[in-house]
């Protein structure tokens, strides 16, 4: 795995930017030496670029727990510094891409375990980690991990941070990649700096984050056993059974956001090059939905476009050719996306409040019915009482975070 190392004067070029050197970079370097030999191309993991972002003393980050009233039971040892990573991962179409995350590292310490925490539905492109951890929730469940001994990494994703593709917003594969690779480029980078890993990896994320971990999760098992083996996995919130959900979403017009349904279908659209958005929209919004998914706007300023009820958005012929099973090229990407098809071998807790209005709580029972149908033995199940979906992660990830801070003060003993 190569590492592109850099300095600050990276720091303000964009992505698009940063393409345009990289390629007539390669061009004058082509034009002007003939012994050279043939350009390497770019692998998954490879590194472009490390900057650092801040240090945060474990006092502060004390303050911030306190001052958000989070209920939050682990010690905070560790001062930690955050630094956004740029490296290349696989989109959905087998071509590598620039994407970016921040990685959080305890000081002045070795033996770390990592965690991988995959953030939840964004749709602004610099909300997110890498544009500062202080600014994001997962960004500060970052730091506190960082702060409890673990290495954190929390990729963007393709479409958020440096990357400026469409985000596609839950497909598990290019989903998972982004977080794979993200991962392999923290462990390249420790090896040359000298930061000693131990072999445990904890993952974890609330909504769009919680599918993307059993994404993450079973593509890691399927395809990835030899790199990495997973201590413990926490789904949070997720819509793993999204063929159910997209069903139930679409049954009940009154669903309370239809950006999420605007978001998936735009992501599907790009990610399956259907070129069918007049066909799923309403008019105006067909023409609009390319532009208010490109990264530029809050998920609030989507919303404030979009009409409040699912029938003014999405066409009812579109609607019930889903539904009735006839359009069969959305059906089966849906089922493509569904993540119960497989039985896991590491430890799983899923965790899920009973009076989630966004995504429904059946996905947790689902889930964890159809995993262990597959064979899966260390399946947990953890029900929130009541909590709406937003104000249910401040009580889910803080109990994650203890689980995990537990499981790896046991482990510590192994090493």
């Amino acid at each position: 795995m190569k590492v592109y190392k850099t300095n600050h004067f990276w720091d303000w070029i964009d992505s698009r930017t940063l393409w345009a050197i990289l390629i007539l970079t390669g061009f004058i370097v082509f034009g002007c030496s003939k012994d050279e030999g043939p350009e390497v191309e770019p692998e998954r993991g490879d590194i472009i670029s490390v900057n650092y972002i801040a240090s945060y003393a474990a006092s502060s980050l004390e303050t911030f727990i306190i001052a958000l009233d989070i209920e939050f039971e682990g010690t905070l040892s560790h001062s930690v510094d955050a630094y956004k990573f740029e490296y290349y991962t696989e989109n959905a179409d087998g071509v590598i891409e620039l994407a970016s995350g921040a990685v959080i590292f305890p000081q002045n310490e070795s033996n770390l375990p990592l965690i991988s925490l995959q953030h939840g539905t964004e749709t602004k492109r610099d909300m997110v980690a890498s544009a500062g951890p202080i600014k994001t929730p997962e960004g500060l469940v970052g730091l506190i991990g960082g702060a409890l001994g673990f290495v954190v990494c929390m990729p963007d994703y393709l479409g958020l941070g440096s990357s400026f593709s469409i985000h596609p917003y839950q497909h598990a594969q290019s989903t998972a990649n982004a977080c794979v690779d993200l991962l392999r480029a923290v462990k390249s980078y420790c090896n040359e700096e000298a930061i000693i890993l131990n072999d445990d990896l904890y993952i974890s994320g609330y909504s769009e984050g919680g599918y993307a971990t059993l994404a993450l999760h079973k593509d890691i098992e399927m395809h990835h056993a030899n790199e990495f083996q997973i201590t413990a996995s926490a789904p949070l919130a997720g819509s793993y059974d999204l063929k159910g959900t997209v069903d139930s979403v679409l049954n009940e017009m009154s669903y309370p956001e239809p950006l999420f349904v605007g978001f998936l279908l735009t992501a599907y659209d790009d990610v399956y090059d259907w070129n069918r958005l007049d066909d799923m929209f309403m008019a105006p919004y067909a023409s609009q939905m390319t532009t208010l998914f490109n990264g530029n706007y809050t998920a609030s300023e989507i919303s404030n476009v979009l009409p409040a009820t699912i029938d003014l958005l999405v066409k009812e012929d579109f609607i019930s050719g889903y539904l009735n099973g006839s359009d069969m090229e959305i059906v089966n990407a849906i089922e493509e996306n569904t993540l119960l098809d497989w039985g896991p071998v590491a430890p799983i807790r899923f965790y899920h409040s009973n009076g989630d209005e966004i995504v429904p709580y059946e996905n947790m029972i689902t889930a964890a019915q159809n995993l262990r149908a597959n064979g899966a033995t260390k399946i947990e199940t953890v029900t929130i009482e009541g909590e709406a979906h937003t104000d249910a992660a401040f009580v889910a990830i803080p109990m994650v975070m203890v689980w995990f801070d537990s499981l790896r003060v046991a482990r510590s003993m192994m090493y």
